[in-house]
Parts: structure tokens; sequence; C-alpha cells
């Protein structure tokens, strides 16, 4: 996994995160340091908030925002709105009784992953991500959407009704190529799955709570629900 900060500082807001668990620990990551932030939310052990006048003493110097999930090992869409409007990266250590499972960043503004062997972090590292970030390494901004975690069983059409807002339209099966998305069904009724199709009969996606790999497509035929092309490409 590519490292974006500098490992001591990252460190810094691990133990700050452990030192608050099970409450929700925030802060700043600076060009040389971590600065640690009183959460002043009115549930801290499920939300954070930052003081704007936080913000405004660093007038700019802000690097990443971070915070802590307690046993809650996904992004909430609410965490993925404000990274957007923030428009600077977010990072999130993720604890698990009290001990640091991960630390991982993510916004717009990072380079991409890559897209073999990470971990399953619902609306960071989950299928939807594969598709966005095999279209970013190309150079092109495919939009994101903000998602809860088994967003499926609230929205059972969301994945479709958002492909062409996303600028994708489906094609015929006997059209694919490389580049190209398929919906899949997985343990569903519903669409819930993404892909990406690859030369040689392979694909590369991310199921959940599995590393993303590439593997034949053959083994999935069966979950095929349909073809997507991204009408910029």
């Amino acid at each position: 996994m590519k490292e974006y900060f500098d490992k001591q500082i990252v460190r810094q807001a691990e133990l700050h995160a452990q030192a608050e668990y099970p409450k929700e620990a925030c802060g700043f990551i600076l060009d040389k340091y971590y600065h640690p932030i009183v959460n002043v939310a009115e549930d801290p052990v499920n939300d954070f908030k930052i003081r704007q006048e936080e913000y405004l003493k660093f007038n700019g110097e802000v690097r990443a925002i971070m915070h802590s999930h307690a046993d809650y090992p996904h992004l909430s869409k609410q965490d993925m709105i404000s990274q957007i409007k923030t428009a600077i990266p977010w990072g999130i250590v993720f604890l698990h009784n009290g001990a640091v499972q991960h630390t991982l960043f993510w916004g717009d503004q990072l380079e991409p992953q890559d897209l073999v062997g990470r971990p399953f972090i619902h609306g960071l590292y989950d299928c939807y991500s594969i598709v966005r970030d095999y279209w970013r390494l190309k150079g092109y901004d495919v939009m994101q959407f903000p998602r809860d975690n088994l967003w499926w069983e609230k929205d059972p059409s969301m994945l479709e009704n958002l492909c062409h807002e996303c600028g994708f339209d489906f094609i015929d099966e006997s059209k694919a190529r490389e580049g190209d998305v398929i919906f899949m069904k997985i343990q569903a009724p519903v669409v819930n799955h993404s892909a990406i199709l690859l030369k040689d009969g392979l694909i590369v996606h991310h199921l959940y709570d599995q590393l993303s790999r590439r593997e034949p497509i053959n083994r999935w035929r069966q979950n095929i629900t349909g073809y997507l092309r991204y009408i910029h490409a």
C-alpha cells in the first residue's frame, strides 16, 4: 500500500485514537506533526466535530483531517460527504477493542492505490472504488457517490440508477472490451457488485471482506446482470 504521510506523524494520530477510545478522536496532519483536537460532537462515541476556529488557526496548512472509528470498520456516508466538501485528504484510524487495525487515507487529492491487494473498507476500498480508480489511473474523473455500508438493503436500485449520472451506458455483452464495467448480484436479489473487465478473460474486483483481486470472469458468469461502458473513454 502507498504511504501518503510520514509514518511517525501517522503513529501520533494512532496513539491519540487509542487514548480516546471508545470515543472518536480527531485532529490535523500538518507538515511536520500531528495536531490533536478536542471532539466536540454531542455523541463523541459515534461522531466527531471540530470547531470552526480550529480550522482557522492553521490557515490552509492542514494536509489531512484525521478521525477514528471504534469497532466500525467502514467509512460512513457522512464521512464521504464531508471529505468531498473540504477538498483535502481525510484519514481514519480503525480500531477494534482499542487496538489499531488500519490507518487509511482517501480523497481524490491523493493518487489511487494499486487495484489488487486492497483490504475491504466499504466506501474507501470496495467494488465501486475499483471502477473509479481504474479510470482515475487513466486520467479520467469518474464521479464519486457517498454511500452507506450495505446500501443495497436500503436502496436496491442505487447502483443501476446512478450509472448514467456517473458516465456509464449499458452495452451488449457481445461488444464488451477491456475497461468495461460488469454488474453482478452477489448473494442478493439486486445488483450490488461491479467489476472491471480486463484482457484474457480476467476481471478485477473487490468482494466484501476480501482483498481485491484479478480472477477469471468465468467464475462469475452466473452472477452477471449486465455490461456498461464509460462514455468518456
